[in-house]
């Protein structure tokens, strides 16, 4: 009567205890609110959604297949995605500590009571010992199995902040790893453009070789019948020569461009050789480019969402810190089975148990519980400043990229004229130097020009679709959200706070 008595005052001890651990302690979260500009200062900037999968825009079957394989292969994409897994299950290890701690028990000890110990003189045992005492010399065998459970009460809600801050530094992850495959994407596409681009050079530097080679092969033969003057034989060998020189660098342009693409997508070096060695034209990149407006850029940016993510974790460890000032309420129990005879375990006189609630409080640390709120406080400061600076260089990459594209397409539209006229100007210089009225020496630097004016086109067309990219890349690469799907990766947890911010 009384164990059961005792039992039912610790139940209402124990609903008590839970009706109060709705008390929270700490600051309550308020996601930060940037104020970005209305417009992009880039007059040309269009409004509208960035292309999803932008990278198919350029029409490009290779293209498209270099990136499935770095999205699927890339080591540093697999170590975001490896981070994610273990955010979710340091999510789980708090998790836990919310619920009841239940541990299954067996032990067997053999004890033998020394004759000369503290028990000498207390008897041999005889028929003057009380029943059940130990005397010098016993032995004795004890076997033990049943059930410790405990469970501190998160009465506080120190726990419960825990379990915020482990929620926001999954989401926080979830955006890394979309930070990581913004960034894969676009490495991917600027790489292969980059190979053609090169191959386009090269090519363009093989057959200016050829062109030169013939052009000595016909001089030497002016030369040796008379007709043609040595001086321009050896002005010819050197452009000749300068020209053959330009291949070899390129080659080793085009090889090291590729190296780089096989490592990014995984691959080991040779892989991509038979894919990307033949040469092809440059892709043409999109005309019309839909970059959208400040605000939007916020929602996009997978790395602006993950430093807002960590203003979140920050916030709730300052709670996690707070709820040490104040007492640590627990209940624990166990039952169980004892017995010094084996076969006499299962019966029921052989049942202990013990259970009963405690409660530890600190009442002298030397000021080191509120040090480390301090600690939390300065670390939400620090993220708060983290925050707004990635929000700043977002806005910057933008229009970083916006410039310099606006500007290259400009500066290619003046390479195109410039080559045109270049190549008019060798051509008219060929027919004057063959009909004898221009010096040979005014032909090479008519050459010279052509040529320098075409491989400058070719490096900024290269140029410009390299900077569409980075504008790409700069707005977020066209994701919605920004974070990679946990569920792709076998994480049902869905990110619970980060829709709503930048709504």
């Amino acid at each position: 009567m009384n164990a059961s008595h005792n039992l039912s005052r610790l139940s209402i001890a124990f609903v008590l205890a839970a009706g109060l651990a709705s008390c929270t302690v700490g600051p309550e979260y308020r996601p930060p609110r940037a104020a970005p500009p209305e417009a992009w200062i880039e007059p040309n900037a269009m409004t509208g959604e960035p292309a999803p999968e932008w990278w198919k825009s350029f029409k490009d079957p290779e293209l498209d297949a270099l990136v499935v394989r770095a999205t699927t292969a890339n080591t540093d994409l697999r170590v975001a995605i490896g981070r994610l897994r273990e955010a979710r299950a340091r999510r789980g290890v708090v998790a836990g500590a919310l619920y009841p701690q239940v541990d299954a028990t067996g032990s067997y000890s053999n004890s033998h009571f020394s004759e000369n110990g503290f028990l000498k003189g207390l008897g041999g045992g005889g028929s003057g010992s009380p029943p059940g005492a130990i005397v010098p010399g016993q032995e004795i065998n004890l076997y033990e199995a049943g059930i410790d459970a405990s469970w501190e009460v998160d009465l506080f809600g120190g726990t419960r902040r825990a379990l915020q801050a482990a929620d926001a530094d999954f989401e926080a992850a979830a955006f890394d790893a979309g930070d990581a495959l913004v960034a894969v994407v676009a490495e991917a596409a600027d790489g292969y453009l980059q190979v053609r681009g090169l191959q386009t050079r090269l090519a363009l530097a093989r057959q200016t070789a050829e062109s030169r080679a013939q052009s000595v092969e016909a001089l030497r033969e002016q030369a040796q019948a008379g007709v043609a003057d040595e001086l321009d034989l050896a002005r010819a060998e050197n452009q000749a020569a300068e020209a053959q020189a330009r291949v070899p660098d390129l080659e080793s342009a085009v090889q090291v461009a590729i190296r780089r693409l096989e490592v990014l997508t995984g691959a080991r070096p040779g892989t991509l050789d038979a894919e990307l060695t033949p040469a092809a034209p440059l892709p043409t990149p999109p005309q019309a480019l839909a970059v959208g407006i400040p605000s939007d850029l916020l929602r996009r940016r997978p790395d602006v969402r993950a430093a807002e993510r960590h203003i979140a974790a920050a916030t709730a460890r300052i709670g996690v810190a707070t709820a040490d000032l104040f007492p640590k309420f627990s209940l624990t129990g166990s039952f169980g089975l004892q017995s010094q005879e084996f076969g006499d375990l299962p019966a029921g006189d052989s049942r202990f148990w013990a259970v009963g609630p405690a409660v530890r409080w600190p009442i002298l640390d030397f000021g080191r519980i509120r040090s480390n709120i301090a600690v939390q406080n300065a670390r939400q400061e620090q993220a708060a400043a983290a925050y707004e600076g990635v929000v700043l260089q977002a806005l910057s990459d933008v229009e970083v990229a916006l410039v310099r594209l606006a500007r290259e397409e400009r500066r290619l539209d003046h390479l195109v004229a410039a080559s045109e006229a270049a190549s008019r100007a060798a051509s008219i210089a060929d027919e004057q130097y063959r009909s004898g009225v221009l010096d040979y020496l005014d032909l090479l630097d008519a050459q010279r020009t052509e040529f320098a004016s075409a491989d400058s086109v070719a490096q900024s067309r290269a140029a410009v679709a390299e900077d569409v990219v980075s504008l790409y890349r700069a707005l977020g690469g066209g994701w919605e959200g920004g974070a990679v799907d946990p569920g792709a990766f076998g994480l049902d947890h869905a990110t619970s706070q980060a829709g709503a911010f930048g709504s």
